[in-house]
């Protein structure tokens, strides 16, 4: 029987995932990295939100997004944003941060209708507990960005700019004014690879199958949204 107790389990996680998966079939636990992400974001986001020029933000965010709003209708809603207390957006943002484990739910339902059709007995509870501990190696990228936060003036620093393992920014690439989906792979950072590479391998060790259809399963939805979110930018 495969020790699922969670010292194991976060020790094997990174050392022996093999055998971590296991554990977590035979017994699916979710308490601890649920909580450790859950601390950590939230961390992350009440500093930032509490700490940055609400108005430095949200007017890089409007012309960010392409709003439509005129310019004084854009200075009038800045200025409205930066009477509101910094300690409520932070508290907004550690709440909004809850919003992961949504996503986290989405991917483990998705792998049960796979299992569902294909017929090899994996459960909801099994794939949420594995998508949830393949998620914990976040802490780095968690401990990467409060660092950074500490070191330099989170005040006039974009969300782009926050997360010092993003490919963007350890390439020094510049995401002002490129396009929504090139920004967000230049946004994706190591420990996100380190955490896909996770659920392929938990993947095919949950059902058995070829490292091949595992890799399609877990990475297959992702490459079709970066395809259809560049032929959507394509025209416009």
């Amino acid at each position: 029987m495969a020790d699922s107790s969670y010292v194991a389990l976060a020790t094997n996680i990174f050392t022996a995932p093999s055998e971590a998966f296991a554990a977590l079939k035979e017994r699916p636990r979710v308490l601890l990295p649920v909580v450790v992400l859950l601390i950590g974001f939230s961390a992350v986001s009440f500093y930032f939100l509490s700490h940055v020029d609400m108005a430095f933000f949200l007017d890089n965010q409007l012309r960010a997004g392409g709003s439509n709003l005129t310019d004084a209708q854009r200075e009038q809603a800045v200025a409205a944003a930066a009477k509101i207390p910094p300690l409520v957006y932070g508290a907004i943002g550690a709440l909004s941060s809850c919003a992961i484990f949504v996503v986290y739910f989405i991917v483990a339902s998705y792998y049960t209708v796979v299992s569902f059709v294909t017929g090899d007995g994996v459960r909801l509870k099994q794939w949420f507990a594995l998508v949830c501990w393949c998620a914990l190696p976040q802490v780095f990228g968690i401990v990467a960005q409060l660092v950074n936060m500490l070191i330099n003036d989170p005040r006039f620093m974009l969300q782009d700019q926050l997360d010092p393992l993003a490919f963007g920014n350890l390439l020094s690439i510049d995401r002002a004014g490129a396009p929504i989906v090139q920004r967000i792979l230049l946004g994706i950072d190591i420990i996100v690879i380190w955490a896909l590479v996770l659920q392929v391998l938990g993947y095919q060790s949950f059902t058995k199958s070829s490292y091949a259809k595992a890799a399609a399963i877990v990475l297959g939805p992702l490459a079709l949204i970066v395809l259809v979110g560049t032929l959507l930018s394509l025209r416009h």
